[in-house]
């Protein structure tokens, strides 16, 4: 496993553990379909969520809310569609990002409805 998959697995990892502790629950994790993936689908008071997770290990890359480009945005939309047609999903959804970094200490920056 190279250092960059691991880096992004930490930071899934980092990203359901805050998701769980403000109350929502995992529905799935890597979700694949097609050649799309959802890192994260989970679940609160009647609300579904998209969720990208975007592991920043170095400042030296730039901002990582900007890492989440048009075109990844409408692959984790179709993906999504795609999910939706296999669970009859009636309630609201929203698509978020979590940004975890790594570097120093660690922190988490939350993105609710940052796409779609």
């Amino acid at each position: 496993m190279t250092n960059r998959i691991k880096i992004g697995k930490t930071g899934e990892a980092i990203a359901i553990d805050f998701l769980e502790k403000s109350g929502f629950q995992l529905v799935e994790k890597n979700y694949r379909s097609g050649r799309g993936e959802i890192d994260i689908i989970a679940i609160k008071e009647g609300l579904l969520l998209f969720v990208e997770v975007k592991t920043n290990s170095s400042s030296w890359h730039g901002s990582s809310e900007n890492k989440v480009r048009w075109y990844q945005q409408q692959k984790i939309m179709h993906t999504a569609q795609r999910y939706l047609s296999s669970c009859y999903w009636e309630g609201q959804i929203r698509f978020d990002v979590v940004i975890v970094y790594l570097n120093g200490r660690q922190r988490i920056r939350y993105l609710p409805g940052y796409f779609g």
